[in-house]
């Protein structure tokens, strides 16, 4: 009898026969293909190369990971030396005061130990170990500009939750005052927000909408992060539009797969950037931040 390996072996063969079947029957049909059997296998053999340590990661995760979505990683060296860059430009100030936020929240022993003590005794649904990806950027936003109302909407398991509230009780502890103001629509999301995080904030549960909707103060910085149609996330930036502090800045965290945050930074006159995770030793491909933000003048300490 095939043991379970092999079962698994064969499904993926089957599959991957079966897609480049049928790739090159669409394109070619019964026609001859204009390559010999050895320069096809030469020309799949080298561009699968391109791709052999996301393969070696996919089946790293499938066979170690417990999460099924919402992946936690951490980012390449390099990743992490554009963000700060990304950062920088956006809130105007020096790259080097960014870098030293991201290696702040990285550095972060406490944070680190409420993650592990929420997590103990749990089987999923997060992997052990704390990796905000992009969200240390963030985390490095609030850092250098000190926002006042924070609103992320799409909380989910917290960790945006989490790596928002470091940020704000670090600049309270600096004389700043900052409040975190999440949304969800599950009265169970937000596991990692407790503790002494659950200070930096609240979490208003409900549609995103009807909770943005009844919200009555200026914002200063806005994370969209709920639900992923450009519609529903179009919705969301038309509703706070009039809600937006001066300054403000609108985050988007489906800025990679959709265009509304850019369509909304064209038509309000705000610029618009993208950063692009890259995430190690993970297969996913990794999102990204999108951001709306006025255009300032920079200065020697950010903006004016």
């Amino acid at each position: 009898m095939e043991n379970e390996h092999d079962i698994v072996w064969q499904i993926l063969s089957d599959k991957l026969r079966k897609d480049c079947a049928q790739a090159v029957d669409d394109d070619y049909g019964k026609k001859y293909l204009p390559f010999t059997a050895g320069q096809l296998v030469h020309r799949v053999t080298f561009a699968l190369s391109y791709y052999d340590q996301k393969i070696g990661n996919l089946f790293r995760w499938a066979t170690k990971s417990v999460e099924g979505d919402n992946y936690t990683y951490q980012l390449t060296e390099r990743n992490r030396r554009h963000l700060a860059h990304f950062v920088s430009v956006v809130t105007g100030h020096p790259e080097s005061e960014i870098s030293a936020y991201i290696e702040e929240i990285n550095d972060d022993g406490a944070l680190r130990a409420h993650f592990a003590t929420v997590m103990q005794g749990r089987q999923g649904p997060m992997d052990i170990g704390f990796h905000p990806g992009r969200r240390m950027g963030w985390y490095a936003i609030v850092r250098a500009l000190k926002p006042k109302i924070v609103v992320e909407t799409g909380v989910a398991r917290g960790h945006g939750s989490l790596t928002l509230a470091a940020a704000i009780l670090r600049n309270r502890a600096e004389g700043h005052a900052g409040r975190y103001v999440g949304t969800d629509i599950n009265p169970e999301a937000g596991m990692l927000f407790c503790g002494d995080y659950a200070q930096a904030g609240t979490i208003l549960y409900g549609d995103s909408l009807e909770s943005l909707w009844a919200f009555n103060e200026k914002i200063d910085l806005f994370i969209n992060d709920s639900d992923h149609s450009a519609s529903y996330e179009s919705e969301e930036y038309d509703l706070i539009e009039s809600k937006l502090a001066e300054n403000a800045l609108i985050l988007g965290d489906n800025a990679h797969a959709t265009d509304a945050l850019l369509e909304f930074s064209r038509r309000t006159g705000r610029n618009f950037l993208f950063f692009r995770e890259d995430p190690q030793g993970h297969w996913y491909p990794g999102a990204g931040i999108g951001v709306a933000f006025p255009a300032f003048p920079k200065t020697s300490s950010g903006r004016s």
